[in-house]
């Protein structure tokens, strides 16, 4: 893309905006920004850019006495780094007295409390049993005296499930543990761990360890629940690797079905430490749009397993967009609470307002059930702390459906509230309520959660500053209405995306634009970077009605 020598432009701010416009659908594609999670620096990490694997991070592992009845034998060269990946093959080839040969990385960095986040994609035979996971110096603290923090485990004859698990108390055979499974559906398929890349995280603090799939918080283990173990850990080591046969696969063994070779690729390990700048934590995905559908930035809870999961999103029914999230129960012979929910930073005295469309189709109805759903805020002295805690203030709700409520319609339903004293969360969850087995389910979209008391920002990725990032957030949600939140671009929580907030990224930002993905960006990328610029000084022209401006070719 090029302008000539001599081209000459004569425009308001409004034309100016336009062509940002026009240009940056163009450019979207040559920008690539990493943006840490909101709340945490980076401490370290690795892409697996080069060809062959940093020994400065990590050490290849020679083993022939795997546990748990495993049936590998470790070596070195079956951990290789090409494609931008790590990869760890398994093999049927006998080795060190083993049936099989697999790869398995351990990380020379360990780390006390933080946040591990990894993409992987994983293999896919029965017999492989693939894990990431955390484990402290076991020459110094025998297992499981201090731990160990299973971030992801897979059985290799189940594509669309995984699982986390912590390992805590006395030595073997005295230890215990914690673990619970996920599967995760979208627009009514299951995902597939095993034919696409997906990203598993964990983030652990004194308090409790939270496991993540895909961004989606699916369950939290709280010190209270372990006797202590998880504030009473010793710093952790990564470890990644891809076992064949044991204990954890039961009766799935590899057998004569089996597929050799097997790999897992490791896009990249991302270590992280809690941010020492205080950062308003702000509500994202509201219309359920995002990764083409999925529950990114909330917390699930009551999701019971089975091939059609009772918290999901769907595209049954829809007001905006593509997706929508479902919600019924789990159908257990006793009452139960399914959902999903997410908080955001608040200070006492602060109004805040949540509004969502909610939907019962006439097929699938809880008319005349007890079945219902509650849309509620939750208070609390601490962030993700335990419902019912000691950090538990209270809770402000509604009923928006019951077996009263009108059918095939989607209907408006709107909380505010003020801020009770000592409340720093204040948690939006919405509460699928099954007293007993009837059926019927309600569609949920276009959910938005602010407070009204905090000043406009552009920081759309909550980061700690205003930069190229949170302008591509903007980029992207430009022209959204209804549902928005400030990661989609909406900057002054006024329900919509458009210029006003492209006029308060304008006024924030400090940082230059990050062109990451190449040390000389491609034209588009500098015609972009230009015409960015290029609103800049016309919106401080207050005093003229128009600029001249001479763009020359690139």
């Amino acid at each position: 893309m090029t302008l000539c020598d001599g081209f000459s432009l004569r425009a308001s701010r409004v034309d100016f905006l336009r062509l940002l416009l026009i240009t940056s659908l163009v450019s979207a594609s040559s920008l690539t920004v990493h943006a840490d999670p909101a709340g945490w620096d980076l401490t370290w990490s690795d892409e697996f850019d080069g060809t062959s694997l940093d020994i400065s991070k990590w050490d290849p592992i020679y083993w022939n006495t795997p546990h748990n009845n495993e049936q590998q034998a470790y070596r070195p060269d079956r951990a290789t780094v090409s494609g931008g990946n790590l990869v760890l093959t398994a093999d049927h080839a006998n080795n060190g007295g083993k049936d099989y040969t697999s790869g398995k990385v351990e990380s020379k960095i360990a780390n006390q409390y933080g946040r591990w986040e990894i993409r992987a994609k994983l293999p896919g035979t029965q017999g492989t049993w693939p894990a990431i996971w955390l484990l402290p110096d076991t020459n110094t603290y025998p297992w499981p005296t201090q731990g160990e923090i299973d971030i992801l485990e897979n059985r290799g004859n189940q594509p669309n499930l995984t699982s986390s698990a912590f390992h805590y108390g006395n030595q073997w055979p005295q230890n215990q543990f914690r673990y619970n499974e996920q599967i995760t559906s979208k627009l009514g398929q299951l995902d597939n761990y095993h034919d696409e890349f997906h990203t598993y995280a964990v983030e652990w603090d004194s308090a409790k360890i939270r496991f993540f799939v895909d961004d989606v918080n699916y369950y939290t283990l709280y010190d209270q629940d372990v006797g202590g173990y998880i504030s009473n850990q010793a710093p952790m080591e990564v470890n990644l690797n891809v076992a064949v046969g044991g204990d954890f696969l039961g009766g799935a063994q590899p057998n004569g079905s089996s597929v050799w070779p097997q790999q897992m690729l490791v896009d990249y390990v991302r270590v992280y430490e809690k941010s020492q700048t205080t950062q308003n934590i702000l509500f994202k995905n509201g219309g359920f749009e995002e990764n083409g559908g999925s529950l990114a930035g909330w917390s699930t809870f009551g999701n019971e397993l089975q091939p059609n999961p009772n918290v999901q999103i769907h595209d049954e029914a829809v007001d905006e967009g593509i997706a929508a999230l479902k919600l019924f129960g789990q159908f257990n012979n006793q009452t139960n609470y399914s959902g999903v929910t997410q908080g955001i930073s608040v200070s006492p005295g602060d109004s805040i307002s949540a509004s969502l469309d909610a939907y019962i189709s006439s097929t699938d109805s809880i008319a005349g059930s007890a079945n219902q759903l509650e849309m509620k805020f939750d208070y609390y002295k601490s962030f993700h702390a335990k419902y019912g805690s000691g950090e538990y203030l209270s809770s402000k709700s509604i009923i928006i459906a019951d077996g009263s409520t009108t059918n095939n319609a989607w209907l408006e339903h709107v909380l505010t509230d003020t801020v009770p004293s000592q409340a720093v969360e204040a948690r939006l969850s919405l509460v699928f309520i099954q007293p007993n087995n009837q059926g019927g389910a309600v569609h949920i979209d276009d959910v938005s959660f602010v407070n009204l008391s905090l000043a406009p920002s552009a920081d759309a990725d909550s980061d700690g500053d205003v930069d190229g990032a949170d302008f591509l957030s903007w980029q992207r949600g430009f022209g959204t209405t209804g549902a928005t939140s400030i990661g989609e671009g909406d900057f002054n929580f006024d329900g919509m995306v458009d210029a006003a907030d492209l006029d308060v990224w304008n006024s924030q930002y400090g940082v230059p634009l990050d062109v990451a993905a190449t040390a000389v960006p491609e034209p588009s990328s500098v015609v972009l970077m230009v015409v960015v610029y290029l609103y800049f000084a016309a919106s401080r022209m207050k005093s003229q009605k128009s600029a001249t401006l001479e763009v020359c070719e690139l």
